[in-house]
């Protein structure tokens, strides 16, 4: 766990977290206007969507401990 100190590293994290959310986010919007069937693309999509709010969760969490 010696990443979770260096800063460099957290914000990269966070810059991945907002990609990862803004991206996917972008990719659902349009896959919701095209009104496709959902499948594994799209769960795959909303796993990122997660994984981008859990870093930048862990990000701000990380933030007020220090």
């Amino acid at each position: 766990m010696e990443d979770e100190n260096k800063p460099s590293r957290r914000t990269w994290d966070l810059m991945i977290g907002i990609a990862l959310v803004i991206f996917g986010s972008l990719r659902l919007y349009n896959r919701l206007q095209a009104n496709i069937e959902w499948d594994f693309r799209a769960i795959f999509t909303i796993l990122f969507i997660g994984y981008g709010v859990f870093l930048i969760y862990r990000h701000f969490q990380n933030s007020k401990k220090n």
